[in-house]
């Protein structure tokens, strides 16, 4: 009697190469995840800084929020400094937070706010991709590695900072 061989798929060339995609794409998938509450959180308050959100000017009293916010930011801590308490330079960088008080050229400022304009936009193209990776990665992905991954991700920092 004759027995039939069963075909064994031929190996292809490039498979291993399409495995290896595979499984990068996967772990970029479970890296973004663990990195977006980050770049959200510094794409946003870069943002506020990069408009001054966070500082004290006469007529401006910055919530408590956007100060501590600010401070994650910059110092990685949560000692929010208020205008009433400010801590006196001393040495070369002493006049460096203080104001010039000679005006600038129109061209200065227009080219300052162009510039602020265009790091707002920066900031805001960050959370946009950064969301749109997030629902790719919810859609390609498994659903529950990627929750853990960004819970991971948003936890992780938290605590760390509370521990400073």
């Amino acid at each position: 009697m004759n027995q039939m061989n069963p075909i064994r798929p031929v190996a292809r060339r490039g498979q291993g190469r399409a495995a290896a995609l595979m499984a990068a794409r996967k772990w970029h998938s479970y890296a973004g995840a663990f990195f977006a509450p980050a770049i959200l959180f510094f794409s946003v308050t870069g943002a506020f800084q990069t408009f001054n959100l966070h500082k004290p000017m006469p007529g401006y009293h910055p919530p408590v929020v956007f100060q501590a916010l600010a401070s994650m930011h910059e110092n990685q801590n949560l000692h929010v400094k208020h205008a009433d308490d400010p801590a006196p330079k001393t040495g070369k960088h002493a006049k460096a937070d203080k104001p010039d008080d000679t005006p600038s050229p129109l061209s200065s400022v227009i080219a300052q706010w162009a510039l602020k304009v265009f790091a707002a936009l920066v900031s805001l193209g960050l959370v946009a991709t950064t969301m749109l990776g997030l629902y790719m990665s919810w859609q390609t992905s498994r659903r529950q590695a990627v929750l853990l991954w960004f819970a991971a991700g948003t936890v992780l920092p938290m605590l760390v900072m509370l521990a400073v």
